[in-house]
């Protein structure tokens, strides 16, 4: 489903982690990074998310779900 439906347009972005509420952290994380508003940079804390958690899905030469 994954290498079929994956598109630049609309890419698939996988959140690896065993712990619920770190997901979650790093998923709203992963939105926030994507827009520009008003007032991004002035919180003082780091916005992007964590590279180990939030990974891009990247399709396979030959692809296991066909």
């Amino acid at each position: 489903m994954l290498g079929k439906t994956h598109t630049t347009f609309c890419p698939w972005v996988i959140v690896k982690s065993n712990v619920k509420e770190s997901a979650r952290l790093e998923s709203i994380r992963h939105v926030l990074s994507r827009f520009n508003y008003d007032g991004k940079g002035n919180s003082g804390t780091d916005i992007m998310p964590d590279p180990n958690v939030v990974q891009r899905y990247h399709r396979m030469v030959k692809q296991i779900d066909q």
